[in-house]
Order: C-alpha cells, then sequence, then structure tokens
C-alpha cells in the first residue's frame, strides 16, 4: 500500500490511478477521456493530486513540470445557468502589468480560466465570436510554443439544457470540441469527471462519442487496501471486518468514522448510526420526494433485494431503467454502464437496504 499526503489528508493506495494518468498524458492526444465511479471514490481530489503534483513543479507559482500546459475547471464550484455564466467562468481578460500586480489570484483559479484580450473577450459575450474557435485558436498558441495541452473538465453535466442562442445545446457544443481537439487534431487532451452514472451511461451509449472516447473508472479502495490500511492505524481484525461491511473502501466515510466514532459508546453503535441515516435517506426519497410511484417503489425493492443477497443487480430489461436512473441521479445507487451492474452508490446504502422490509 502506497500512501501519499495531499491536503492534510492520506491518499492512500492510488499508484494505479496516477500512473494510468501521467502514462495517457505522455501519448499522443486521440480520445476523450471519461472519468467515472461511484460518489466519493476520490475522482476530484485524485486528478486535483495530478495536476498539483505530478503536472507542476511549483504549483503555487505555476511553474509547470516539462512543457505541460494545463487548464482544469471544477464546475461544480460555479454557478453556471445559463451559456453567460459559462463565458465567466472559463474566461478572463488579459490584464496589464499594472492590474496583475494589483490582482493577486490563487494558482486554481489561473488554471481554470483562459486568458484572453478583453476586446476579443466581448466580442464572445457579444456572440460576435464563436467561443470554441477563439479557444481553439489559444491552444494552437500552446502547441506552436512546443506546449502540451490538458484540459480537465469536472462535472461537466451541469451543462446540460444550457443553449447557445436559444437553440445551440452548450454540452453538445462543447464535446463537438472536444472530439476536434482530441481525434481530429490531436493538438490537446481532454479529461471529463463525472459522478453522475445516468450521464456516463448517455455517453456511454451515444455512438459518435463512444468511438472517440475512452472510460476509466476510479473505484473505492479494495478490501485488502482497507485492512492494511486500517491495520497500520492500530484496529483490530474483529474492527476492520466490522468497518468493512458498513462502510466498504469508502476513502471518506472510513476517515469520517475515525473522526466521529469517539462520540459513541461503541464502534457498532456508530456504523448503526450511520447505517440508519442512509436508510433515512432511502425511505425519505422513497416516500416524500413526490418522484416515485407505487410500481416504481416495488421495483426498487426488487433492486435492493439483489444487492443485499447478491451484492448487485444486473437488469435484464428496460422495466427497471427509469428508477435505477432516478435513484442514481440522488447517488443512492451506482450503475456501470460498462458492466451492466448496480450497486450502492457506498456500501452504507446498501447497509441502509438492509433494513428495508424486502
Amino acid at each position: 500500500m502506497q500512501t501519499r499526503y495531499f491536503r492534510g489528508e492520506k491518499l492512500i493506495d492510488r499508484d494505479n490511478e496516477i500512473n494510468f494518468f501521467l502514462d495517457w498524458f505522455r501519448s499522443l492526444p486521440k480520445l476523450i477521456l471519461w472519468v467515472y465511479g461511484p460518489k466519493s471514490s476520490g475522482k476530484t481530489t485524485l486528478i486535483e493530486y495530478v495536476v498539483e503534483k505530478e503536472l507542476f513543479e511549483d504549483f503555487e507559482n505555476l511553474k509547470p513540470k516539462g512543457n505541460w500546459w494545463v487548464k482544469y475547471i471544477n464546475l461544480r464550484r460555479y454557478l453556471i445557468s445559463n451559456y453567460s455564466s459559462f463565458i465567466e467562468a472559463i474566461l478572463t481578460p488579459e490584464k496589464d502589468d499594472k492590474g496583475k500586480k494589483e490582482e493577486k489570484l490563487s494558482a486554481s483559479f489561473n488554471i481554470g480560466v483562459f486568458n484572453i484580450k478583453a476586446e476579443l473577450l466581448n466580442e464572445v459575450k457579444n456572440k460576435e465570436k464563436d467561443l470554441f474557435k477563439v479557444l481553439m485558436e489559444e491552444i494552437q498558441n500552446r502547441t506552436k510554443k512546443n506546449r502540451q495541452p490538458i484540459i480537465i473538465i469536472d462535472e461537466i453535466q451541469t451543462l446540460e439544457d444550457i443553449y447557445i442562442n436559444g437553440d445551440r445545446e452548450l454540452l453538445k457544443e462543447f464535446l463537438n470540441f472536444c472530439v476536434s481537439l482530441t481525434k481530429e487534431t490531436h493538438l490537446s487532451h481532454v479529461v471529463i469527471l463525472s459522478s453522475n452514472t445516468v450521464f456516463i451511461d448517455r455517453i456511454y451509449n451515444d455512438a459518435k462519442l463512444k468511438k472517440t472516447s475512452k472510460f476509466f473508472k476510479v473505484d473505492h479502495l479494495d478490501k485488502s487496501i482497507v485492512v492494511e490500511w486500517l491495520s497500520s492505524e492500530g484496529y483490530t481484525e474483529e474492527e476492520i471486518n466490522l468497518i468493512y461491511d458498513y462502510l466498504g473502501g469508502c476513502i471518506p466515510d472510513i476517515q469520517r468514522m475515525m473522526f466521529e466514532k469517539k462520540e459513541f459508546k461503541t464502534l457498532k453503535e456508530y456504523l448503526e448510526h450511520r447505517a440508519f441515516l442512509a436508510y433515512t435517506e432511502i425511505m425519505h426519497f422513497l416516500n416524500f420526494s413526490g418522484k416515485i410511484d407505487k410500481e416504481e417503489r416495488k421495483l426498487f425493492y426488487d433492486v435492493c433485494r439483489e444487492i443485499v443477497n447478491k451484492g448487485y443487480f444486473e437488469p435484464d430489461n428496460d422495466k427497471y431503467r427509469t428508477v435505477i436512473e432516478k435513484f442514481a441521479e440522488v447517488e443512492i445507487l451506482f450503475y456501470d454502464p460498462l458492466d451492466l451492474k448496480v450497486k450502492g452508490n457506498s456500501r452504507i446504502y446498501e447497509k441502509g437496504m438492509e433494513r428495508l422490509e424486502l
């Protein structure tokens, strides 16, 4: 088990994933890389570690390793409600030397935006210039200077239902731009992260995008790694087996347990409390969201019964699709479009399912 430290927390056993990303970036851009996985599997933390520690020699001063030119935009950190707010999130006007001295921006902000001339930015905002043509020119200028662009977008599904000029879908235009950067021109790597498995499923089953994409899953930790990790923290074999039964390999859940368990008389009491909270979350969505009808409730119970008994559910027809999508949207279920299996989004939800009258 290789342990790294990032932002004061342990990054447990992610060498395989880190090496995968670095090998990918060293290759010729040919495909869009889609990074997906269950909630709290560490996708964002992992990619931010790679950006800050592996692609930059000095991140705070934006000194890259080698010839990398990185743009990382986490759309979760912006309120994207229309085309204009998307432009404001990714474009900022260049400043003269005086302006640069007066305004000190964080490294995280600087790698998340494209700096262009103020006049050009106004033309984009006024829709006199096409946003994606402007971005393409900026990227081409970097490659002419022997830089290797890497564009990383987190939670891209936030662009759904946003239109340009009322008719062009922003998400569709952006993905066409990504295909152009990778498969068609080989100018830039494009990495897209999403925890929304319904969205990933639609992308995976889109014929054009499937041919131009690679899908990479970041999952929770295997039990062997959890055993090694918790053993090093002083937990007994009995305690580790109990923790894994309730929390699986979900790193944030395990780290939270380490912090919160002292508030309870026993470890079992704490874990039972977390399972009860997962159960109440499931029941609240079933009974009070107004989104689940009587037939869907029955189908959801079928799914849960299989997960509790077998560890997963494999839908054999489309009748389960809608209910799986609804529970995946609220991150209670996780549907993997590559192996066609449905599980709890984390182990604690499966423990919550055990409390249902199945």
